[in-house]
């Protein structure tokens, strides 16, 4: 028997509105697809990924896409995913597995449903709570995408994760695409300073303080642009009222973000819980100085490249954003650390992790 695993990849998170864990795994799967042209060619021809209908579609040299089933959402994952990759070691990318299977890797990226209950529906908790815990007991392998995570899910899913291997992120994808300056021309803030905050549709990202400490900094003519969801409840919540120095520009793409991190001050991220914390290593890998939280998880990918605050305290990123806005030579310092510190996270040293996880597995399955 051969001690080179046969590779089924979940394509589940094709059917499902893009976020963070979706991005790790379109991002992971396209790395490991450029890896069969390098050091790990061996295992050309030995990686499917298999997907529901009305899959979005991704490019893709070497691995091919095999749509599969009749359902989709959990009975997909569950039932006609394993049972189409039965005899292959299957990857899973984005927090959950099929409970039937045991020769399987699940990333489970964060703790985030457990540590922050009230974010999310009776529904989806009891899911997660009933099936993770499972999965780690089940499976080959539990990996995660940093070190505060897997001391999370230890404690919130009691599970042994002493020795769960740690796969971080990558954040250059942000480069591939062109920057799309149109976006600083449509909405009028060309020539004009201003601050960056993402992911306004999620309370987790404590809009609401990065609101209050703008407003207080009363810098001249400087600007807050926030991306994410239309929602008129987070205006509310977050004190957000109308006004010529803040814009609320909805959802942007990737090119879109790119122009906004090159010509942002910083991007203000005093996020409450994070796993990893993917949009400060974008905005390190575009040159945007960045202020983040002492939350271990952005302590852990950021480092001294960043500037810390505590995440409620207001005046602490004010005096922050003051510091950045008036001081051309701290937002230099910044910059060309963060590039610096971006370049210790790529999707490629994600691919690399994960193909040698299922290497060590079929060797040991073979043996």
């Amino acid at each position: 028997m051969s001690s080179l695993p046969r590779i089924a990849i979940n394509g589940r998170f094709l059917t499902q509105v893009p976020s963070g864990v979706q991005r790790f795994a379109a991002e992971t799967i396209k790395a490991i697809d450029a890896q069969l042209d390098g050091d790990y060619a061996h295992l050309k021809g030995r990686v499917e990924l298999l997907v529901p209908k009305d899959s979005r579609e991704i490019r893709l040299k070497n691995i091919p896409v095999r749509q599969v089933g009749r359902f989709g959402g959990y009975l997909w994952e569950q039932i006609e995913f394993p049972f189409h990759g039965r005899g292959q070691l299957l990857l899973n990318l984005c927090m959950i597995g099929p409970l039937v299977a045991k020769h399987q890797i699940v990333v489970v990226h964060d703790a985030t449903v457990p540590a922050l209950p009230d974010n999310f529906s009776p529904r989806f908790r009891a899911a997660y709570m009933f099936l993770i815990p499972r999965l780690a007991q089940r499976s080959d392998l539990i990996v995660t995408v940093s070190d505060f995570s897997r001391r999370e899910i230890g404690k919130y899913y009691g599970v042994d994760s002493t020795n769960m291997p740690v796969c971080y992120e990558g954040g250059e994808h942000i480069n591939h695409e062109p920057a799309d300056n149109s976006i600083i021309d449509r909405l009028g803030i060309a020539g004009r300073k201003f601050f960056l905050g993402v992911g306004v549709d999620s309370t987790n990202k404590n809009i609401k303080t990065v609101v209050k400490a703008f407003q207080q900094a009363q810098m001249k003519d400087a600007m807050l642009v926030l991306t994410g969801a239309r929602d008129a409840r987070v205006f509310r919540n977050a004190d957000l009222r109308e006004s010529d120095n803040v814009r609320m520009v909805g959802y942007v793409s990737d090119r879109e973000l790119r122009a906004l991190y090159e010509k942002a001050l910083a991007l203000v991220f005093p996020s409450f819980y994070e796993g990893f914390g993917l949009p400060p290593l974008e905005a390190m890998n575009c040159g945007c100085p960045v202020i983040i939280s002492e939350q271990p998880a952005l302590l852990e990918v950021c480092g001294d490249a960043a500037l810390h605050c505590q995440a409620e305290d207001a005046d602490q990123i004010m005096r922050h954003m003051q510091a950045l806005y008036s001081d051309p030579a701290l937002y230099a310092r910044l910059q060309a650390a963060g590039r610096e510190r971006a370049k210790r996270f790529t999707w490629g040293a994600t691919a690399r992790s994960l193909l040698d996880h299922c290497l060590r597995l079929g060797a040991n399955k073979a043996a």
